[in-house]
């Protein structure tokens, strides 16, 4: 349904068994109070809530397709307004406010990799640019691909590196 209050309306064409099971306010006050996740234990930091499903559907994104020589790297936007650390403001993008993910792509548009930026780390020992490169692209290294990147992931030092790992930076 477009909105969750839709599982609740009685017009013909929504009719559900929703209402038959739960009241709408009892179903808003739990999803209000509903928490999945130990806060005791931070393993991934800033994305310990969230870092299992995100290595879910990158295991399942590269289960199902193999790319061909061509792979891209590039970051997307999330739309965000809430409260949230790591929200990014990127004045060139169209949703201004929001959560900076890099992705890896092939030719054909196909996401196969991607790191959610959740701001700077305590202890920076390489670029970051250098470092996102490198973690998204370890399983597709060694295999003649080409890289296709933007200007703010370019530099010598990982077109050398890429370069020993039989990977193109264009």
């Amino acid at each position: 349904m477009p909105n969750l209050r839709d599982y609740w309306r009685t017009d013909f064409l929504y009719k559900t068994k929703v209402p038959e099971v739960m009241s709408r306010n009892r179903f808003e006050l739990i999803l209000g109070m509903f928490h999945c996740g130990n806060n005791e234990i931070i393993e991934h930091g800033r994305l310990n809530k969230i870092q299992h499903l995100v290595d879910m559907l990158v295991a399942n994104f590269n289960k199902w397709y193999i790319p061909e020589d061509k792979v891209c790297i590039d970051e997307s936007v999330v739309p965000f307004i809430g409260r949230l650390v790591f929200r990014q403001y990127l004045k060139n993008k169209r949703h201004r406010y929001g959560i900076k993910i890099f992705k890896l792509c092939s030719k054909d548009f196909y996401t196969l990799r991607y790191n959610i930026y959740a701001g700077k780390e305590a202890v920076r020992e390489t670029d970051v640019s250098y470092k996102i490169v490198l973690k998204l692209m370890e399983p597709y290294l060694n295999f003649g691909r080409t890289l296709y990147t933007g200007n703010w992931y370019s530099s010598v030092k990982l077109a050398e590196k890429l370069n020993q790992e039989n990977t193109h930076l264009v």
